[in-house]
Formats: structure tokens, C-alpha cells, sequence
């Protein structure tokens, strides 16, 4: 008693019912000897290492979860990949996790990237790659053993393991296009370029054009130019209706006229002596021969005016040489 003994009965008629004069319980009825440690949880008894459980540290003694504070915990990191037809987002979750958390984190971020990867140009491969660099990370996670209780705040929640979501089937979209090209493969429709197989071309449909019809023309007969020759012997005449500026010309009638109604026109070369007129310009779609007014030099002319078809007409200005 640290108040000293109790006074006798005769001298306190309160003694009998009087609770401060009872002695203390003993250990072991209800009563703890001693409040706990400070780095014991109430409620939980402290275990002894070996039954399941780490012995109890302090939080500077290794790392912590993230979510829960509870120990021990790994240091990971789990991934997560989105598709968005041609942009890609990459998620990233830094550790430590506990065993538990750790578990929800890599079941949730996995579950997210089987539905929403695919669908960008690279979308299957990046999958594929952020589902194996989370199995490396789950196997770490697994390793832990639970946290101790006592030791964690609230935890996540895993969930139903990863294989049991409707998600997984997710990963019958790579196995489908597989064996979409091996089927095609297999028929031909997209043989490799080194097969020396036979390959099967597309029939397009055919489509019958009736032929255009071709305008015909027909030329008329030329009307009587009028050409001032000097008289001199004839060759065989030749068509001028190629003549151009720079050729010359010679009429093979040699008649001496100053207009001839019927002239036989042949084209020589300028370095005859028997070539007579040099075309100094030729006029188009015309058959007026005022037109070589415009060429000063110009002493003579050669027309041909054709009556179905103007743009056939022409007029030669030329100039008389070896006169």
C-alpha cells in the first residue's frame, strides 16, 4: 500500500467498506503489470519472431508502405499503358508497397492496360511489354510476407486475382490477329516476296467503253492562189503546207507572169541558185493576203483559203531572191 497500513477496525467503523483499504490486485486478474511499450499496437499482443510474423521495428528500420505505413514493403515499380489511336500514356506507380497493396496496385494497373492499350499504332507491343515488366514486380511483392498486425493503417484492396477478371480476354485481341495472318498466309492472300508461289490476282471487273467515233474531215479543193513567179523552168511540185518562216520556195511553172492562177510550188533549200522566194512569216486561220502588209520586206504571196475548215487556211508572205 504506498499510503501506509490501514488503521485498525475499532478506531475506523469505515475500514470494512472502505475500497482504498483493500490491497492492490495481483498481476494476471484483468490488470496489466505495466503499461504497454510505446512501439507495441494496443489490442495486439506482441509476438515473438518465428509464428508468422517479423519482430516488431521501428519505421526507420526499412521501408514502409506507401498507402498503409505497413512493414515491410518493397521498393518497385508498377506500370501502366494507355492507347488512344495515335497517342500513348505511360503510367508509372512508385513503391514501396506492402504485400497487400502491392498486389492491389499490379491487379488494378494490369486489369486498366488489358482494356485501354491496344488501341494506338504501337498499342499491342507496349502492352504486351507493361504486362511483363509487371510480373517482374509482382514476384518481388509476393515474396513479402503479410504486414504484421498492428503495424499498417487501411490497406487496398486486391480484389479477385487478375487470371479471374472478364480483362483477361482482352488478350485473345494479339492471338486473334495471329491467326488472322497465318490464315492469310496460308491461303495466299499475303504470301511472303521470296514464295515462289503462284499469286492470286484481284479481278477487278471489267467494263465495256463503246469506241468514240472520229471526226473525219474533208479537205476542199484549193482555190487559185495568186503568186508573182519570174518566168523559169519547172520541177516536180512538192507541198508547201509545211513551209515555215526561213524556207524558200521555187514555181515549177515558169511562166513568167505576174499572177499565176495554177503555180507548182517546190521546196528547196536556200542554198539552190534555183530557189526563187524566201518566207519571211506565215499567217494561220487566214486567207486575206493584206495581212503581209505587216512585213515591209515582203514582194509576194501565197495564199490557201479552205471554205469547210477556216483554221486550215493560211497565208505565206515571201520575198524574191536570186532574181
Amino acid at each position: 500500500m504506498p499510503y501506509g497500513a490501514p488503521p485498525p477496525n475499532d478506531a475506523n467503523p469505515y475500514a470494512t467498506g472502505n475500497p482504498y483499504g483493500q490491497p492492490a490486485p495481483a498481476p494476471g486478474y484483468g490488470y496489466p503489470a505495466a503499461p504497454p511499450p510505446m512501439d507495441q499496437a494496443y489490442g495486439y499482443p506482441q509476438q515473438a519472431p518465428g509464428y508468422g510474423y517479423p519482430a516488431a521495428a521501428p519505421h526507420g528500420g526499412g521501408p514502409v508502405c506507401r498507402f498503409c505505413g505497413g512493414f515491410p514493403a518493397v521498393e518497385t515499380t508498377v506500370r501502366g499503358h494507355q492507347g488512344i489511336i495515335v497517342i500513348m500514356r505511360f503510367l508509372k506507380q512508385h513503391g514501396p508497397f506492402c504485400r497487400v497493396c502491392g498486389d492491389a496496385t499490379v491487379r488494378n494497373m494490369s486489369a486498366r492496360t488489358l482494356v485501354q492499350g491496344w488501341w494506338s499504332y504501337l498499342g499491342a507491343l507496349f502492352t504486351i511489354v507493361t504486362l511483363l515488366l509487371n510480373l517482374g514486380a509482382h514476384n518481388k511483392i509476393k515474396q513479402l510476407p503479410p504486414p504484421a498486425p498492428g503495424t499498417h493503417g487501411p490497406q487496398l484492396d486486391p480484389g479477385v486475382p487478375l487470371s479471374k477478371r472478364p480483362h483477361m480476354f482482352m488478350l485473345l485481341l494479339p492471338v486473334g490477329w495471329i491467326i488472322t495472318v497465318i490464315a492469310l498466309i496460308a491461303t495466299g492472300a499475303l504470301s511472303p516476296k521470296n514464295d515462289p508461289g503462284p499469286v492470286h490476282p484481284i479481278v477487278m471487273p471489267s467494263v465495256s467503253v463503246p469506241p468514240m467515233p472520229m471526226p473525219t474531215y474533208t479537205l476542199p479543193p484549193l482555190v487559185t492562189p495568186t503568186l508573182p513567179v519570174p518566168g523559169d523552168a519547172g520541177a516536180t511540185p512538192e507541198t508547201i503546207d509545211q513551209a515555215k518562216a526561213g524556207d524558200c520556195l521555187r514555181n515549177e511553172n515558169g511562166t513568167g507572169a505576174t499572177n499565176d492562177t495554177d503555180p507548182r510550188i517546190t521546196m528547196l533549200p536556200c542554198g539552190d541558185s534555183r530557189a526563187q522566194y524566201k518566207v519571211l512569216w506565215k499567217y494561220l486561220a487566214t486567207s486575206d493576203e493584206k495581212v503581209c502588209d505587216q512585213q515591209p520586206k515582203s514582194d509576194s504571196t501565197y495564199y490557201r483559203k479552205s471554205t469547210g475548215s477556216p483554221a486550215l487556211s493560211y497565208v505565206l508572205c515571201l520575198q524574191s531572191i536570186n532574181n
